[in-house]
């Protein structure tokens, strides 16, 4: 692992690059695109083992943590979707440059499916997007996370979609501003527009409807979307686990599986 800064002195983001291992480096590189908050705690240690397997499959691997975040540059306050859909096209084009490769494809857990899939809208060199546990709609990801605050803290920070613009509510340790509950407010994944992209695979560890709506719209577009349902015994945001990781290895061997094929099925 080869940990570094990339954009601007101001607004630099931390990287972490898996080259690969052991194979012959494949043409396409993968970008992790993590989730938000406590989900972000949750996930790092499945994120990482998830980039060590790609890498020893011959992908060059590069997972970051968002403006605001981690050991990004910037205060937590500072986070917004826009500002996040940018810092995911800066590490596409960063992947693309460290590994010499012209496409990436995408992995996105939680709210950084949304952002992932934001981020690909438009641009010709994503390969493949993999929608893992998908924020689907802004709206309804607000009110999962107004009623995990709730459970685990007691407080109830009220509608958080009706959050003033110069507000900031505390949800599970991190800051959630009005201005980035508008954004949120007003996304949802199956407005965006994916028409270059070869393949998408949405693996999910529950049957929900939001997810079944997502497949459906994506499908009806064109797209060739495949689902997978994988139980992982725990959730992201699981008040009884706060804090501490979880890797579902059957949903991490179904993606690399997933990116370790050709779209008809040959093993690249």
């Amino acid at each position: 692992m080869n940990p570094f800064f990339f954009g601007t002195s101001e607004e630099r983001l931390l990287g972490v690059h898996h080259p690969p291992r052991g194979r012959a480096p494949r043409d396409v590189g993968v970008l992790l695109c993590a989730p938000f908050g406590q989900e972000y705690m949750r996930a790092h240690r499945a994120f990482r083992q998830l980039g060590l397997l790609l890498a020893r499959r011959g992908f060059h691997v590069l997972r970051f943590d968002w403006f605001g975040t981690g050991d990004s540059a910037g205060d937590a306050e500072e986070g917004s979707l826009a500002r996040w859909v940018a810092d995911a096209r800066a590490a596409i084009e960063e992947l693309e440059d460290t590994a010499g490769v012209a496409r990436v494809s995408l992995v996105g857990l939680r709210l950084g499916a949304l952002v992932a899939a934001l981020a690909a809208e438009g641009r010709d060199d994503v390969a493949d997007l993999v929608l893992w546990d998908p924020v689907v709609e802004g709206r309804l990801y607000l009110e999962q996370l107004r009623k995990a605050q709730h459970v685990h803290a007691g407080e109830d920070p009220g509608d958080l979609t009706r959050l003033a613009p110069d507000a900031v509510a505390g949800i599970l340790g991190f800051p959630i501003t009005g201005a980035l509950a508008a954004e949120l407010t007003a996304a949802d994944l199956t407005a965006v527009g994916l028409p270059a992209l070869r393949r998408v695979l949405s693996v999910v560890a529950e049957e929900r409807e939001e997810y079944a709506r997502c497949d459906r719209a994506l499908a009806e577009r064109g797209l060739d979307v495949r689902s997978e349902c994988l139980p992982a015994g725990g959730s992201w945001a699981e008040v009884d686990n706060f804090g501490s990781a979880l890797i579902p290895h059957q949903i991490v061997q179904a993606i690399v599986a997933f990116l370790d094929q050709e779209p008809g099925g040959a093993p690249r």
